[in-house]
């Protein structure tokens, strides 16, 4: 599945970066060869073209416009093996925040963690 998403999102990025369909088939063309050359599956390499066509450029380029999301960072001030355990605890009673109504406002998703 991973190499599925990196080989469809390198196709679009050519596929954005290319304004004209002569110069898209051929760096197209030498993307599906060097992914060969590099051993990613022949059948994963053939299907690459496959909704990834010249024609549907516009739609490419068009804009995502995604709700964001807030999330808070959960900082710590030095790096500790026990970091994991600190997200694992802070998962594990979450549901203790979000049932609290004003902290579900604030805390609308988990945070993330991360050490300064």
């Amino acid at each position: 599945m991973l190499k599925n998403g990196f080989v469809k999102g390198e196709a679009l990025k050519i596929l954005r970066t290319n304004s004209s369909e002569a110069t898209f088939e051929e760096n197209i063309s030498n993307f599906r060869k060097h992914l060969l050359d590099r051993g990613y599956p022949r059948n994963l390499v053939e299907k690459l073209p496959t909704g990834i066509k010249f024609t549907g450029r516009d739609s490419a380029l068009k804009q995502n416009n995604r709700a964001r999301k807030e999330i808070l960072p959960f900082v710590t001030h030095l790096y500790q093996p026990s970091v994991s355990t600190i997200k694992k605890a802070l998962l594990k009673k979450w549901h203790l925040i979000q049932n609290q109504p004003l902290l579900r406002q604030i805390f609308k998703e988990p945070p993330i963690i991360s050490y300064n």
